[in-house]
């Protein structure tokens, strides 16, 4: 066996050489009638889509998006919560020809919705606004754009009316727009649907911008047909194993079309409301009342579950859940035997797609924390040093990916691409690992996130992984702040449990205990500096903690305290 950081997993089966329209429209011939989509409201509400209804629909917006001059390989912004509307927008934009780009709002002025838009030469934009109001602000302020190309609070002139703007619903208060209803109204047109080919691209979707501004990675009919975790022919007995995913719909992860067209049903509610501790249970009662087989499940999710299994009386158990998106310790599988019979811990990025897999963990197993198991079919990995040569395994480094589903290049961003790959088209995930003697990969942190104290480099996870096992923290994040001596200090930030009376000092007595300083080789070791207390941590769409805005809002408190 070779002693270097290299892992590959060859695939079982022949590449599927066709497009995702020629699949979902061969499933709705074969299962017309089976609900594909089901979406439950945090009301109760439960709203469902057969293959046929989603691709009629879909078709009929398709004609009007190429009778109002959409063209083969035009780009197509998406917007919206998660809804069976918006799925229909996304097929729709890709039997058109079109390419659908995502995009999620993070500012209230929807500034970054436009700068996507502009960045991508968007020739439309779709847009779903959900029930409600929650997002008509943001769309009052991205109408306004597109009419002054500027943000503005004035809302004056809403009923004019712009070509390149369509709405998947009828919305109270905004007049002059077409939208989806109205359009499924109309004659069929005589318009031809364009002829699609495997390797044009259809999904742009942007990163997650955990360490800055997003970029955006294309994907292609041929990356999704032949995802080695789907990639088998649906029949009657698999589709009635739902799959309950609400990673929102603009992800990699929550993207409907890859799932619908590999034949998976799909169970999903807003991306919302999971991340609000209180409603786990009510997100565990969706996945009970629609029988699921399977979940995708966040670890903060899993976190509330945990919380509350001592009074799980109920005997309803998933088959499995898959969890990823951050390392994951052995924490974590307190919820086998319990609320699953299998835990699986997945790896992935949006510009890799799935990349590896673990071995499931059934009860008793335990979990080595960061362990991501072993490649998935076609998937090549191996771990470098600084100059890009491969190192020998339990050693530390990045992780290199190569398969025929890595994305060939970030959109418009020449800068990014000069240092996203390395020679023989080896994409740098970013992340350092190891290669473990018997196989297995195990993520260490994020390359990005080491810090330099002096001559030390601090992996942030290694102090997370202690100082999380002291009772009566929620959340810990490591961080970096600069330090003129020594170029960065380390910063540990915290969240106490509600439950809780823990303080600061009571977090330094901790580290000052399980930190060691005068026996480490440089007289610092890995202890932090620096103590901060928060309320709560501010949190990507993803889930994971912004360590970005934590990075921030430290530097600003210590500057204070430091001056």
């Amino acid at each position: 066996m070779s002693k270097l950081s290299y892992l590959s997993n060859p695939r079982e089966k022949p590449y599927r050489y066709c497009t995702i329209t020629e699949l979902i429209q061969k499933n709705a011939e074969s299962f017309p009638d089976h609900e594909i989509l089901i979406h439950r409201g945090a009301d109760g509400s439960r709203e469902a889509m057969t293959y046929r209804e989603l691709l009629k629909e879909a078709t009929k917006l398709a004609k009007f998006l190429i009778y109002k001059g959409i063209q083969k390989g035009d780009k197509i912004a998406l917007f919206g919560p998660n809804t069976l509307e918006w799925v229909v927008g996304e097929l729709a934009i890709v039997l058109a020809g079109a390419v659908a780009v995502h995009v999620t709002i993070s500012v209230t002025d929807a500034r970054d919705l436009w700068d996507i838009f502009r960045q991508a030469d968007c020739k439309a934009f779709l847009i779903d606004p959900g029930k409600g109001e929650a997002f008509l602000d943001a769309i009052f302020q991205l109408l306004a754009l597109f009419r002054r190309r500027r943000p503005s609070k004035d809302y004056k002139d809403l009923g004019s009316s712009d070509s390149t703007v369509l709405f998947l619903r009828e919305v109270d208060g905004i007049q002059g727009y077409r939208n989806l209803p109205e359009i499924i109204k109309m004659e069929d047109s005589a318009v031809e649907l364009p002829v699609l080919y495997p390797e044009e691209e259809i999904l742009i979707f942007t990163t997650s911008g955990s360490t800055g501004k997003p970029k955006m990675v294309s994907h292609s009919h041929f990356d999704v047909t032949n995802i080695d975790l789907f990639e088998k022919e649906p029949t009657l007995e698999s589709l009635q194993e739902k799959t309950y995913n609400d990673r929102p719909f603009g992800w990699v992860g929550g993207s409907p079309v890859i799932q619908i067209s590999n034949g998976l049903t799909r169970v999903f509610s807003d991306s919302s409301l999971a991340i609000k501790g209180n409603n786990v249970m009510s997100v565990w009662d969706m996945i009970k009342a629609e029988k699921c087989s399977k979940a995708l499940l966040m670890p903060y999710c899993l976190g509330d579950l945990i919380s509350m299994k001592d009074s799980y009386k109920d005997d309803f158990m998933l088959d499995v859940i898959l969890c990823g998106g951050q390392i994951i310790d052995n924490f974590y599988t307190q919820v086998v035997g319990v609320y699953t019979k299998n835990l699986v811990v997945v790896y992935g990025s949006t510009e890799a797609g799935f990349v590896t897999m673990r071995q499931p963990l059934k009860v008793g197993d335990t979990l080595e924390i960061g362990d991501i198991g072993a490649p998935c079919g076609g998937v090549e990995l191996k771990v470098v040093d600084d100059n890009g040569n491969v190192i020998p395994r339990e050693n530390p480094g990045e992780l290199c990916i190569r398969s025929r589903m890595v994305f060939k290049g970030y959109f418009q961003n020449e800068e990014a691409n000069k240092t996203a790959f390395i020679g023989n088209r080896w994409f740098r995930s970013g992340d350092t690992a190891i290669v473990t003697n018997d196989g297995s990969v195990v993520i260490k942190g994020r390359i990005k996130d080491i810090i330099s104290r002096g001559t030390r480099k601090i992996m942030p996870d290694a102090v997370e992984d202690v100082v999380i096992q002291m009772s009566g923290l929620l959340r810990v994040a490591v961080v970096s702040v600069p330090d003129r001596r020594l170029y960065e200090e380390v910063c540990l930030c915290f969240v106490p449990d509600q439950k809780s009376d823990v303080t600061v000092d009571d977090v330094k007595a901790f580290c000052e205990e399980h930190f060691e300083v005068r026996q480490s080789a440089d007289g610092l070791g890995e202890r932090p500096t620096y103590y901060l207390q928060f309320d709560s941590f501010p949190m990507l769409a993803t889930g994971k903690p912004n360590k970005r805005m934590i990075k921030l809002e430290a530097e600003s408190r210590i500057g204070s305290l430091t001056q």
